[in-house]
């Protein structure tokens, strides 16, 4: 028989797959810093935001989501970005079905048998 081959890994396994839309992210800013790679403290770069994104650049490092790390380099934390974009679905899922009900009640008030 012929000597074959065999390949092992001897590497580290693969990391786990990230749920459909993960690194989905909105907004010039947010997708910059991806774009840079600036996801951890390590890896945090100087980052002057566009004068006309300077507001939004503002509520992201007050909601904890763009942070600074020592010599005036940012990074963004993508937890703490799907977090707050989870309590935002929340909150439209909530008055989507309010405003559902209330059409309903309308149409239930006009219907007639």
């Amino acid at each position: 028989m012929p000597n074959r081959l065999q390949l092992t890994s001897t590497s580290t396994p693969a990391p786990p797959r990230l749920p459909a839309g993960a690194l989905r992210v909105r907004g010039r800013i947010a997708e910059a810093m991806l774009a840079a790679h600036a996801l951890a403290p390590e890896d945090a770069i100087e980052f002057a935001p566009d004068p006309r994104d300077g507001a939004e650049f503002a509520k992201l490092r007050a909601a904890g989501i763009v942070r600074e790390v020592p010599g005036g380099r940012y990074w963004f934390d993508l937890v703490a970005y799907h977090l707050r974009e989870q309590a935002r679905s929340r909150v439209a899922v909530m008055w989507t079905l309010g405003l559902a009900v209330m059409i309903a009640a309308v149409a239930v008030l006009f219907y007639r048998g």
